[in-house]
């Protein structure tokens, strides 16, 4: 989500950009470096920049679109499963890139199921079960089994 399948990578960087554009005067150039910044740093795969997204696999695509995002320069970055479906190389490329926006000193909103991983990339864990906060819990610290007892509600502060 984020990205339209039939345009090129060109094209959905202008995407957060079309707004700084002066009436029927588009600047192309703009999206177009940063294309092309992305393709190279994040090694996303394609035969060039005018390939349309639909035709890139799930990795790249994520690559592209975190990358125009970070490339906004975000003070909160919220990400919601951004390695779902992915495979191990795309995913960690992902997770460097989010711990380099941390260092950065941007506040990452992470959303994910993974335990392991949240364990590994969080700071904080806010454990919600049934639509409520259940706990909350220091990323490195935290047990996978106290987190998962928060999750079934037969841990953490429920109410019942």
């Amino acid at each position: 989500m984020g990205l339209v399948g039939g345009m090129d990578l060109s094209d959905n960087m202008m995407l957060r950009s079309f707004r700084k554009g002066r009436g029927f005067f588009t600047d192309r150039k703009s999206p177009r470096h940063l294309a092309e910044q992305v393709v190279e740093e994040l090694h996303v795969k394609t035969p060039s920049i005018e390939t349309p997204v639909r035709k890139l696999s799930g990795g790249n695509v994520q690559k592209v679109l975190v990358g125009r995002e970070i490339a906004s320069a975000p003070k909160v970055l919220l990400t919601a499963y951004a390695v779902r479906g992915l495979d191990i190389n795309s995913s960690h490329t992902i997770y460097d890139l989010i711990n380099q926006q941390k260092q950065k000193g941007v506040a990452v909103i992470y959303v994910g199921e993974d335990l392991d991983v949240l364990l590994e990339l969080c700071d904080r864990i806010l454990v919600l079960c049934a639509g409520k906060v259940s706990g909350i819990v220091p990323g490195r610290g935290a047990k996978k089994r106290d987190v998962g007892m928060m999750m079934t509600r037969l841990g953490g502060n429920s109410d019942e």
